[in-house]
């Protein structure tokens, strides 16, 4: 190939990549490999590899470009960010300690640098570079999120939960943020729910098998507690009724109740797609919904007989939202019937299985708060735990006619 056919093809590959026709520019780079055009074929398949995903092509082609122009600085940037996604760290850091001797205050570089450092478990390193990068730009979301990773690390975790909170102020729709914030309050014991991500994250992976692991290997029985419970309160369970299951995961506890919901309703809410998926295949439920239950109850919807909630409370630690929302979402008189974890004394706890549990002058006091009246509480084993059974509560509330 000529040295003006390989200019002719520049030309043309140039204009396919600016135009966005990454596989066009592509081809023409690749047929200019082996002509006077080598180094800047290598140099835009790199580019286009990376940003085509195919981070293994990447680090090739650069690193090819690299062997020709060593002072490439772009090359040094995407062939260390190539390498470090694909996990080899140590030559990743030599990409980026390379790119910035030759820019300083190459503030993705850095960023880059710090975050192979932290991978690497260089803590004290990784952190002098996250606050190297941050003086230099205070306003870098990610920078204060993997500062924030990097406390965590070093076991400062007040530390971390600022700097968590400094990322999302930059940069409030930074998910990782908020997650890796929850997880530090989480280890401090400073939380007063489980956020709705981490359950979805412990109920999927494990939906399939779910009704088998707690009803055999925790002994699980808060659905028929609450079976119990209902008898109790209000003696002959006579359909229809129109029954909302809040948390209702596979279906156990509206497979308890689907009788009562001939003629009415029977609706579901959980936050884990995989349990839904579960609960739709019992073919119980008229309405399934895939949402936060305080969410759900807050909002405007139909109002129900009956509402039920087995083993989901013990994800909330402060329950006036979710009382509150039961109330809006009871008809006059209507029964709120669930069971949660028993503490002695006062108030609620985070418990070392991160659920919660509460005592019962904590739900007298919120109950009462929210317009439902007591009517029973059972004292029982909702599960058993590391072979120890937990003490819990089924409790049946009631409505106020007057607060309708």
């Amino acid at each position: 190939m000529t040295i003006r056919e390989s200019e002719q093809l520049l030309q043309e590959a140039r204009e396919l990549y600016r135009i966005g026709n990454r596989p066009g520019a592509a081809r023409l780079y690749g047929e200019l490999l082996a002509g006077p055009g080598r180094l800047e074929a290598l140099q835009s398949l790199g580019r286009i590899s990376f940003e085509n995903g195919d981070l293994e092509a990447a680090q090739y082609f650069l690193g090819e470009a690299l062997e020709l122009a060593p002072d490439f600085i772009e090359g040094l940037h995407l062939r260390g960010a190539a390498l470090m996604r694909l996990g080899r760290n140590a030559a990743a850091l030599d990409c980026m300690e390379r790119a910035l001797k030759l820019n300083p205050v190459f503030h993705e570089v850095i960023l880059n640098r710090a975050t192979v450092l932290l991978e690497m478990k260089r803590f004290d390193d990784a952190l002098a570079g996250f606050d190297r990068l941050l003086s230099l730009e205070p306003n870098n979301a990610v920078g204060w999120n993997n500062r924030g990773n990097t406390l965590v690390a070093l076991g400062r975790l007040e530390e971390a939960v600022v700097a968590y909170d400094r990322a999302i102020a930059v940069d409030p729709k930074l998910e990782a943020a908020e997650q890796n914030r929850f997880y530090a309050l989480l280890s401090l014991r400073k939380v007063d729910r489980i956020a709705g991500f981490a359950a979805r994250e412990a109920f999927d992976p494990v939906a399939g098998g779910y009704d088998q692991m707690v009803l055999h290997e925790l002994a699980y029985r808060g659905h028929e507690h609450l079976r119990v419970l209902a008898l109790r309160v209000l003696g002959r369970l006579v359909p229809p009724w129109h029954i909302l299951d809040l948390g209702c995961g596979t279906g156990l506890v509206g497979e308890c109740f689907k009788d009562m919901a001939k003629g009415g309703r029977l609706d579901g809410v959980d936050i884990s797609p995989r349990m839904i998926q579960e609960a739709r295949k019992r073919e119980i439920y008229d309405d399934l919904l895939l949402a936060d239950f305080e969410t759900t109850l807050a909002a405007t919807g139909p109002r129900y007989d009956l509402i039920l909630s087995a083993d989901a409370l013990v994800y909330l630690g402060n329950l006036r939202q979710t009382f509150a929302g039961v109330a809006k979402r009871l008809q006059p008189n209507g029964i709120f019937l669930f069971t949660c974890e028993a503490k002695q004394n006062d108030s609620w706890e985070l418990t070392q299985a991160n659920r919660f549990r509460h005592s019962m002058s904590y739900l007298r006091d919120e109950a009462g708060r929210a317009g439902l009246s007591w009517l029973d509480l059972m004292e029982c084993t909702p599960r058993f735990e590391r072979g120890e059974p937990v003490q819990g509560f089924a409790i049946a509330l009631r409505k106020i006619a007057s607060e309708a």
